[in-house]
């Protein structure tokens, strides 16, 4: 039994594979993996890494479809492939578990209606598809509307404490709908962008020349992970948190035990199983108050660590949010919009 299997059999702790190609899926299978997080970036790549297995299904799709549509047909390819291999966990676990995700249009994320009509649009394509919205103001009557529909929330592209409580309280108001309409409700997954936020960290501190060590700034994330979920545990809050874009395997230890479900790139696994960390729950270990106090140093922190220090409406404009969903926008949901299509209009390459 490797590091993953112990973890994901002897404690509470769970992870989902985070790569959408077919051969790395059915490996995290083997290790534990109990769904799988596909995005625009994740697509793409799959299709450039084994353009043989996706092209029979690429060849399906319509050829007179807008760009946008392009893109969508192209992740509901994939999502629903995924999906697919975790069809039993899903129906084990009697919906807990065994979900894909399926992330909506970056360029339409300012807009609720037009995320609504397509995580709608998602829904329908499987009962285990989890809609992947940003954590943004925005976003917060849509993760109500779904939620109180009974369809799985994904709430991604979030960094601090006050995100996750934003997103966490929207999606309560939606649950309790669901449950008065007599809907089962589906779980909420809130990713904790952890190692991209000790990045942002790290670059803001070597900008702004704080004299702060690195070693300390490794921490950042998972000390407001672990904040989060204990203010989860407190008042409640059945929403499940996931971390995700780990860089180390320290990311992933140091919350070993937590009831939480990470999000795992297939490299990541492999640094975790060839280390063999020792086989100890950390996750009630706290973040040492010296290392805090370092960390306060950092304004960004400060934002990302106090619950309430970031209004909704400064979600979108909080520089690692935005630098994320420019990411997801120019690296993943343009690419599939002109993979394998005459490139017209004003996003290509």
């Amino acid at each position: 039994m490797n590091y993953l299997q112990w973890l994901t059999t002897e404690t509470p702790t769970k992870f989902w594979h985070d790569s959408a190609i077919p051969s790395e899926i059915d490996a995290a299978i083997e290790n534990g993996a109990v769904g799988c997080t596909t995005n625009p970036v994740l697509t793409y790549k799959t299709l450039q890494a084994v353009p043989e297995f996706w092209q029979p299904m690429v060849d399906q799709i319509p050829k007179d479809l807008t760009q946008p549509e392009h893109a969508e047909a192209l992740l509901q390819m994939v999502a629903t492939y995924a999906a697919s291999k975790f069809r039993k966990i899903f129906e084990e676990t009697n919906g807990q578990h065994g979900y894909a995700l399926g992330q909506l249009d970056p360029s339409i994320c300012m807009d609720a209606d037009k995320m609504l009509a397509q995580g709608l649009r998602y829904a329908s394509w499987a009962d285990n598809i989890s809609v992947k919205t940003p954590s943004i103001k925005s976003a917060l009557p849509l993760v109500e509307e779904l939620s109180s529909r009974g369809i799985a929330v994904c709430t991604t592209v979030n960094f601090s404490v006050s995100q996750a409580m934003a997103m966490a309280e929207a999606y309560m108001r939606g649950r309790a709908k669901a449950i008065a309409a007599g809907i089962q409700p589906k779980p909420l997954f809130v990713v904790q962008q952890g190692g991209r936020l000790d990045e942002y960290l790290l670059e803001t501190a070597t900008d702004s020349r704080i004299d702060i060590d690195p070693e300390i700034i490794r921490n950042a994330g998972n000390a407001i992970c672990k904040k989060v979920y204990r203010i989860f545990k407190e008042r409640n809050i059945p929403a499940m948190i996931m971390p995700a874009g780990l860089r180390g395997v320290h990311h992933l230890t140091s919350m070993a035990g937590a009831d939480m479900t990470f999000s795992l790139q297939a490299r990541i696994q492999q640094m975790t199983i060839e280390a063999d960390p020792e086989r100890v729950c950390h996750i009630d270990d706290e973040i040492p108050e010296s290392v805090i106090k370092e960390l306060y140093k950092l304004p960004e922190f400060v934002r990302a660590y106090e619950e309430g220090a970031l209004k909704p409406e400064e979600f979108t404009t909080f520089g690692v949010t935005q630098k994320t969903m420019s990411q997801f926008l120019w690296t993943g949901w343009v690419p599939l919009e002109n993979y394998q299509k005459a490139p017209t209009g004003a996003r290509w390459f």
